[in-house]
């Protein structure tokens, strides 16, 4: 992440992923991240990664807030849930959803080029 880039960018022989890390948070500890990532073939998939503990999280959250449902469900178009924060295991999940090809099926995919 260089400096006035929000993005983490990670590059692999098959992908690029730019993880949108905010300010205060770290690459190790980032529980809840918008993922772009960057097929060979020219797609770009959007994702939205967040650990397990961050699911608790907001649906403890969502009990006292009453959104919802009272925290009653979690859902996300384009989510993915890891087992651990950080970069890396995103990363790692990342990589098998390229390798396997389901990456098509749990993201989705950006037209716009910029994004």
């Amino acid at each position: 992440m260089g400096a006035g880039d929000p993005y983490v960018t990670v590059t692999e022989p098959t992908f690029v992923a730019r993880f949108l890390v905010g300010p205060d948070t770290t690459e190790e500890s980032v529980a809840n991240v918008d993922v772009f990532v960057d097929l060979p073939d020219g797609s770009r998939w959007a994702l939205t990664v967040f650990s397990l503990a961050e699911v608790h999280r907001l649906l403890a959250r969502w009990r006292e807030t009453g959104e919802a449902a009272g925290g009653s469900y979690f859902w996300a178009v384009d989510q993915l849930i890891v087992p651990e924060p950080g970069v890396p295991a995103m990363t790692a999940a990342i990589r098998e959803l390229v390798r396997s090809g389901e990456l098509a099926y749990a993201g989705v995919r950006c037209e716009d080029p910029d994004a």
